[in-house]
């Protein structure tokens, strides 16, 4: 359906390029026409008063045919002008009609591309809050038709329906962020590296110690950078999270920056169980989860796989990136790049 009213809208757009085109096509070759004609009189025909008049002094007769014979080659010039600008507009009406739909192609390609990924952020969106509204109301409709519902396993369905209440919430948040992100403009404000760096460690601290894991803290830059402090701390938490979450207990992690170019790197290195290059293009997409077979069991996998793409678009907002090298069984190292 999508796909047909963009091929619809290209048609359109381009038969408009082509009416330009024709149109500045047509007005061209009207111009060299009738400039080519006057050119064709003055060249070709004889001037009033000089040749005819020389000619009249001699021979009647030789006038006529010299005229006549000028008349028929200025005809012909002038016929074959009109069939070379004829077959050169029918040339650029193939060719420009070729290009047009060629621009016009490129021209709706950005919008049917954003359409694309809005329709898909919606309909997974739509699925993501539907299946544990779906859940929570099926179990707390099987409670209440319970008449040996006990108040032990009543709190137990309650304490259930808060944890799925709470995911929901930060499914919101995110979203909302997501939004706020794609949509307006971050206020920002000169921030030391280290000072990112720290307040991220002190986020996460707590999760990496249940793991008894270790962050450990290279030499970190003290240059001050413009940027919307929480976005980008925000963004420094999401990758430590993941580093924690994916990692085995009693390993290390990493934090580094390096200073390049113009550019400051903030580099979170693990050794985790790792990333299939297979993989690596699309885990910065919404709700995109990899390896979903081997992580759909396992507790530290919870959450809507909309992290990396939060902290991607709070780095993009500052114009920067986030790099990511990884081997499966042996870590991974995402890295961020910022304007200094």
């Amino acid at each position: 359906m999508n796909s047909n009213v963009f091929h619809n809208a290209s048609i359109r757009l381009s038969i408009l390029y082509l009416i330009i085109i024709m149109f500045i096509s047509l007005v061209f070759s009207l111009g060299i026409y009738r400039i080519s004609s006057q050119e064709l009189d003055r060249s070709i025909r004889p001037r009033p008063g000089s040749t005819s008049v020389i000619f009249r002094m001699k021979d009647m007769n030789l006038i006529q045919d010299f005229v006549n014979e000028q008349n028929e080659t200025a005809q012909k010039a002038e016929s074959r002008l009109k069939s070379n600008l004829v077959l050169i507009n029918f040339l650029i009406l193939i060719s420009g009609g070729l290009l047009s739909y060629y621009l016009a192609r490129k021209t709706l390609q950005p919008i049917e591309k954003a359409h694309e990924v809005q329709s898909r952020f919606t309909a997974d969106a739509s699925h993501e809050l539907r299946t544990p509204i779906t859940a929570m109301r099926a179990e707390t409709e099987l409670a209440l038709t319970d008449t040996k519902l006990s108040l032990a396993q009543a709190k137990k369905q309650l304490t259930s329906n808060i944890e799925e209440l709470d995911k929901l919430s930060s499914l919101s948040e995110g979203l909302l962020r997501l939004s706020q992100l794609d949509n307006n403009g971050i206020e920002k404000s000169p921030t030391k590296v280290s000072d990112i760096i720290h307040q991220a460690v002190q986020r996460v601290s707590k999760k990496a110690e249940q793991k008894q894991q270790l962050i450990v803290l290279g030499k970190l830059s003290d240059t001050n950078i413009s940027v919307n402090q929480q976005a980008i701390v925000e963004a420094v938490v999401t990758l430590l999270d993941n580093a924690i979450k994916y990692s085995p207990e009693t390993t290390e992690i990493k934090i580094k920056t390096v200073e390049r170019k113009g550019y400051i790197n903030m580099s979170i290195i693990d050794k985790g169980r790792g990333i299939r290059a297979s993989d690596i293009p699309h885990i910065f997409d919404r709700f995109y989860r990899a390896d979903i077979s081997r992580t759909k069991n396992d507790p530290s996998s919870d959450g809507y796989g909309i992290g990396l793409s939060i902290a991607l678009a709070a780095v993009k907002a500052h114009n920067g990136t986030i790099a990511v090298k990884s081997t499966l069984d042996k870590g991974a190292t995402f890295t961020i790049s910022l304007h200094t």
